[in-house]
């Protein structure tokens, strides 16, 4: 007996209706439809929905440049549950957060540096993809490249905010590890379509986030014996980086954890000098009884195998009201040798 009409009629109501449902929460809470990677190829979907979640996700801009001499790139991918990804190629500026290592951040422990928190994160890119100086707005001329930072942005009820800040979070090292997978391998395709650097992806591997804030002592500042100021301090607590991370940092803080009064950097790494200070800083001769060269807050010196870079940043109402962090004060003599102490070579400062 064949079908009646009636009966095909409500066959197909009953397939369009499992179509469209299906399609729907394809469309809506998997990535059936998705392709395996995102941004023109540059980055896997499986590490974006490590960052934003579950949820449509829609590449929202995507774009890289072909000029060798100006390698750009940025990719915005937005999830629908409420947030959204960025991704973007920036030059280096004095004091800028995409190149100072907040010791809460995780650090990749080989290949490139950058450093990277639950939402946010920047990661230099290939030696050779940076644009060219122009003049009186360029900060660290002698810098082989330029970097790229992933940011999360969240949007709800109180707005769009963005978590930018490791104190304030508990480390979630997965969501790290992806992001920075994400900075490595977009970071990579600016450099293949520029044709500015070398295109393979990093091997990614993150240390863990400095432990959290502790009390700290003048005369024992960032765990090292005789690193103070000698002078009758406010109570104070500190940062300091995990020990496996390349990059060094220990922050200071006087009252409030929303920004440190000092922070100490300290690193062998060759590529960072040159992001974080500039020619005339990292060259000049320093007084006599310094080992090595430098300017006021930041010293280059040889420390066994190594060359060593020591930078000082101080807020005055804390330190010295006229030379908060300079390697003239008692505060900077007193780190660098006790770093290098602690790394077994000779003293840098004049004792």
């Amino acid at each position: 007996m064949r079908p009646s009409r009636r009966t095909w009629a409500v066959l197909a109501g009953v397939l369009v209706l499992a179509l469209g449902a299906g399609g729907f929460a394809a469309w809506r809470y998997t990535g059936l439809f998705l392709p395996d990677r995102l941004c023109d190829g540059a980055v896997a979907t499986g590490d974006v929905r490590a960052v934003l979640g579950g949820g449509r996700l829609e590449v929202v801009r995507s774009e890289r440049s072909t000029d060798r001499e100006r390698p750009e790139g940025s990719c915005v991918i937005e999830a629908r549950d409420g947030a959204d990804l960025t991704l973007r190629t920036h030059g280096v500026k004095v004091a800028d957060r995409r190149s100072q290592v907040d010791p809460g951040m995780s650090q990749p422990d080989r290949g490139p540096i950058g450093a990277f928190a639950n939402d946010t994160g920047w990661l230099v890119l290939p030696a050779g993809c940076r644009k060219p100086a122009d003049g009186a707005s360029e900060d660290f001329p002698d810098r082989d490249a330029d970097v790229l930072s992933a940011d999360v942005r969240h949007r709800g009820e109180g707005g769009v905010r963005r978590q930018d800040d490791p104190a304030g979070e508990a480390p979630d090292q997965p969501t790290r590890e992806a992001l920075a997978r994400l900075a490595g391998d977009f970071g990579s395709a600016v450099a293949a379509s520029s044709g500015c650097g070398a295109a393979d992806a990093p091997d990614m591997h993150l240390t863990a986030a400095g432990p959290a804030a502790g009390p700290a002592t003048d005369g024992r500042l960032c765990g090292l014996p005789g690193v103070g100021t000698g002078k009758d301090l406010p109570e104070l607590a500190q940062r300091v980086s995990d020990p496996a991370a390349p990059l060094q940092s220990c922050w200071i803080y006087s009252g409030t954890m929303a920004e440190p009064a000092i922070r100490f950097t300290t690193t062998a790494e060759t590529r960072y000098p040159a992001f974080a200070a500039g020619r005339e800083e990292l060259t000049a001769p320093l007084p006599a009884g310094w080992r090595g060269t430098g300017s006021y807050s930041a010293v280059h010196a040889p420390c066994g195998k190594d060359d060593l870079f020591l930078q000082l940043a101080g807020r005055g109402d804390l330190v010295d009201p006229v030379d908060p962090a300079g390697y003239g004060t008692p505060l900077f003599t007193s780190w660098a040798n006790a770093v290098a102490v602690q790394r077994g070579c000779e003293p840098i400062a004049p004792r």
